[in-house]
């Protein structure tokens, strides 16, 4: 019965465009992911993309290894030697440019960020880049935050954190995760997919009364039993396969072509992340950013279905991933929304672009990430959907 439903769910010709149109979306997604990778020249020219790769690799590994004190002296110097033009300085800054944006990252004044500061650090200052790195959490921490002033628990929390990251940092090309959960697309993606796969799951449990067939399906021997099982197990099953294919798909075409190198590198060493307490390398970012879109894509989605059991309208379901994914952004900016929208679903739709936040929670008395409590919270919430979703059926009244 479950083959049935899901033959039910694909078979339609509007999932099939669907699915297509999905599928195009990936392929245009990944292919502005590769072509934002580029390698400035000093004649002026950038190459980007393909052309691009080789070349960045190789200047970039130059810098591979642990960035000691006398690399990040040595980055300082380089840097600071170049009396050029801005674009011939651009091409060759980018050996060492990730270094250098931790430099300018670390001893940026707090009330912004400062492009020009490794011109102007002194070596030995810029040295003590990892102990800086604390220093100026500490005294964020002790003037407060614009989102609200952390409790003591929580300031020892981020505070260990950042104590706990293992230093010197090791570093090496890592532009393939970079163009994958760096980007803008990624998070992107993961919205257009939710609201792509809500139009597969939104009539598996309204066309029984959209066709007026629901006196057929109740009535029937495992109509109020086996069948509605099969519906929600068709739904999940959906909803898992579509997501988990265009994630891979899309991951998999990136770094195949940019490359897997410096999986193992710390998400500190890239741009944007240097202030971020989750002390893990990119593929864990890969994993967390996965597993978290999954989680907040089962969670709207099952809330949808629930939705559909309700409502018994196909429109109105194809409307709540939509609403659900998007609508928060916006709320979020309303200040007094903020903190509460810190835990709707749809941040788990962006988790690799607000790793540097530093958004925490206490559960139990413990102190955590806000995201692996989210993705805790929502695949449970998920587990807890499905006996509503049966019982809600099954008591459904036949018009």
């Amino acid at each position: 019965m479950v083959r049935f439903e899901i033959k039910k769910i694909f078979g339609k010709r509007i999932n099939k465009l669907v699915l297509v149109l999905l599928f195009v979306i990936v392929l245009i997604g990944s292919f502005l992911a590769i072509r934002d990778v580029r390698c400035y020249q000093e004649d002026g020219s950038v190459r980007s993309g393909v052309a691009a790769i080789s070349q960045l690799k190789k200047l970039k590994n130059k810098w591979r290894g642990a960035v000691t004190e006398d690399v990040i002296k040595k980055v300082v110097q380089e840097n600071q030697l170049s009396r050029d033009s801005e674009t011939i300085k651009l091409a060759r800054q980018q050996s060492f440019d990730d270094i250098r944006e931790m430099i300018n990252a670390g001893f940026s004044p707090a009330e912004g960020y400062d492009y020009y500061t490794a011109d102007q650090i002194s070596p030995e200052k810029a040295a003590k880049l990892y102990e800086q790195r604390i220093e100026k959490l500490k005294e964020e921490l002790s003037a407060g935050n614009e989102e609200g002033n952390y409790t003591n628990k929580e300031k020892e929390f981020l505070i260990h954190q950042y104590e706990s990251l293992k230093t010197p940092l090791y570093y090496e090309y890592a532009e393939g995760w970079k163009a994958l959960l760096d980007s803008q697309y990624l998070p992107t993606l993961m919205i257009i997919t939710i609201v792509m796969i809500g139009f597969l799951v939104s009539g598996i449990f309204s066309d029984e009364f959209q066709y007026k067939t629901d006196s057929v399906f109740f009535s029937s021997r495992l109509g109020r039993s086996r069948a509605i099982v099969s519906k929600i197990a068709a739904g999940f099953l959906a909803i898992t396969v579509v997501y988990w294919s265009v994630m891979l798909l899309f991951s998999a075409i990136i770094l195949c072509v940019v490359g897997f190198g410096g999986a193992g590198c710390m998400i500190q060493t890239g741009l944007g992340n240097w202030e971020s307490f989750y002390n893990i390398t990119y593929l864990q970012d890969w994993l967390l950013t996965m597993f978290g879109g999954y989680a907040g894509n089962l969670f709207i989605l099952s809330f949808a279905m629930l939705i559909s059991v309700k409502s018994r309208s196909t429109v109105l379901t194809v409307t709540v991933p939509f609403v659900l994914s998007c609508a928060p952004m916006f709320l979020g900016r309303v200040q007094i929304l903020t903190k509460i929208m810190n835990f709707f679903p749809d941040m788990l739709l962006r988790i690799s672009k607000f790793l540097d936040v530093l958004l925490v929670c206490e559960v139990g008395g413990n102190v955590i990430g806000v995201y692996p409590f989210l993705i805790v919270l929502y695949f449970l919430l998920s587990l807890a959907i499905i006996p509503v979703l049966y019982c809600g059926y099954r008591r459904a009244e036949v018009k």
